[in-house]
């Protein structure tokens, strides 16, 4: 798989591309601070505990391993650089296999979409899964079907969703129930033994997980586009789709065996992700595990020329012509160029020569500033109720030895409690009306003091 040397010129490209942007935090997720701030717990009690629930059982245990020996916000972010290089790696190799003659720049093109690339910058498990699926896809093409299991079992590891992609792998095997046996069996054996000590903890409530509001059609529809693409990439795919041929330039090859054909198999998977995405739309990132198949099926549909064309739009993308909401908490600071909208009571802006990549990271540097802040208040405040929102872990992780009561939201018995026994009630920026719709309550704007707000 890595003796191509066009191979491991992407693997280093996606890798060392990925460098100068690893230091600025953990990442601008309240998930990546969750992780790192899990990391320490489990490094010091001795006792596993979820990031969040149901597990991310493989990258906890990683984490907590190296925390003792190395924790720092490059390291971290490094495994998911690696993890994106080798994502990327399995992509260019399972585009050889499809007969994709400008799999390179495809495969290019992969590794700067927005969404895949700065995610590969932060202490997240998406591209740790995905890394692993297209590994079990490679294996497929190889009728290696067992390490496809072993592959699909370790993804699962990282993100349980990751099993779903047993069914398509199914359906493109077909009838050969010998190799469904294998994949099947070995998937299933190491989910379990990955999820074993979750399950031992927690017994059958691991498979629980977090419900927030429905974000809304508007939100949705902009995480599935600008949101995963970028603007230039985004235009680049809808000319594409007007210029896909009829069949696929491979369809002679495209049927190994009497399950589906290739194409079908890409259709579903992309289906299969959206139908998954859409049940839980809450992030741009839960798309990520349909990016290469929707490439793949595309690629197989183009000139040679498109696949260049896509390599070009991505970087642009991921360099170009950025959005953001104006937040003096949370938000990248808008450049002079930019132009401004309203999208209900936010503000966005786009900075054509402030992409998405250089908007996390300012994003990142602005979060974390707001926490310092923060702290700095906290340190000449009586004892508190904190209610700090998307910003606990990372305000736990900066400010362990604190005499406060910090939570993440708080019901309205939390805070009438806490009130009973003299304590202030505080919160972070924007805090207030998140937790009322959180928690379904207003007791905290009533009775909260804000930190920092105007």
């Amino acid at each position: 798989m890595i003796k191509d040397l066009k191979g491991i010129s992407l693997f280093f490209v996606a890798l060392v591309s990925r460098f100068p942007f690893l230091w600025a935090g953990y990442g601008r997720e309240f998930d990546a601070w969750s992780n790192a701030l899990n990391a320490r717990i489990i490094s010091e009690t001795g006792v596993y505990e979820v990031s969040r629930l149901p597990g991310h059982p493989l990258q906890e245990m990683l984490l907590s391993f190296l925390w003792p020996l190395n924790h720092s916000y490059f390291l971290y972010n490094f495994l998911s650089a690696l993890f994106s290089a080798i994502a990327v790696l399995a992509f260019y190799n399972i585009a050889r296999k499809h007969k994709i003659a400008a799999g390179w720049y495809w495969a290019l093109a992969f590794n700067f979409i927005p969404v895949f690339f700065i995610v590969g910058t932060s202490t997240m498990d998406y591209n740790f899964a995905l890394a692993f699926i297209l590994l079990a896809y490679w294996a497929l093409l190889n009728k290696q079907y067992i390490w496809l299991g072993i592959a699909l079992g370790l993804a699962t590891g990282f993100r349980i969703s990751s099993l779903g992609f047993l069914l398509p792998f199914s359906l493109l095997v077909g009838w050969n129930w010998q190799a469904q046996l294998k994949m099947g069996l070995a998937a299933l054996l190491v989910s379990v033994l990955c999820f074993y000590i979750p399950f031992e903890t927690y017994g059958f409530d691991f498979l629980d997980f977090h419900k927030p509001p429905f974000p809304g059609w508007p939100s949705v529809l902009y995480k599935l586009s600008i949101g995963i693409w970028g603007l230039p990439f985004l235009i680049f795919l809808a000319f594409s789709i007007f210029k896909l041929k009829r069949s696929s330039p491979t369809g002679k090859r495209q049927k190994s065996t009497k399950g589906l054909s290739r194409t079908a198999f890409l259709l579903t998977t992309i289906l299969l992700q959206l139908f998954v995405f859409i049940r839980l739309p809450f992030k741009a990132e839960f798309f990520i595990p349909a990016l290469p198949f929707i490439l793949l099926f595309l690629a197989e549909r183009t000139a040679f020329k498109f696949g260049k064309m896509a390599a070009i739009a991505s970087i642009a993308s991921l360099l170009l012509f950025g959005f953001d909401y104006k937040s003096p908490w949370r938000g990248a600071r808008a450049p002079t160029l930019h132009f401004e909208f309203k999208a209900g009571a936010k503000s966005i802006y786009c900075a054509p020569f402030q992409g998405p990549l250089f908007i996390d990271q300012a994003k990142r540097k602005v979060r974390s500033q707001t926490v310092l802040d923060c702290i700095e208040v906290l340190e000449e405040s009586p004892k508190a109720l904190v209610v700090a929102g998307w910003y606990w872990p990372e305000l736990i992780f900066k400010y362990p030895s604190h005499p406060h009561q910090i939570v993440h939201y708080s019901s309205q018995t939390e805070i009438d409690s806490a009130l009973g026994a003299g304590m202030r009630i505080l919160y972070l920026p924007e805090i207030g009306l998140q937790n009322a719709i959180m928690e379904g309550h207003d007791r905290l704007v009533q009775k909260g003091e804000a930190i920092l707000e105007p």
